[in-house]
């Protein structure tokens, strides 16, 4: 499973609720978890703090 939408499954969290507190548009999110893009480190620092995990960790099982 794409790790972002792993993450955001264990916090109980939509793809607009995520959006709105990144910023960006649930579109973004989508195409995140789909595999269609990747988000730009700025906003991976952000997932890491939103998510409540290591930035390790989530890039660890996108390359897992």
């Amino acid at each position: 499973m794409n790790p972002i939408r792993e993450y955001r499954l264990r916090q109980n969290m939509t793809q607009d609720e995520l959006a709105r507190l990144l910023g960006v548009d649930r579109s973004n999110i989508a195409k995140w978890e789909a595999g269609v893009h990747k988000p730009h480190a700025d906003t991976l620092m952000q997932l890491s703090k939103i998510m409540q995990c290591s930035l390790d960790e989530i890039l660890g099982k996108w390359n897992g």
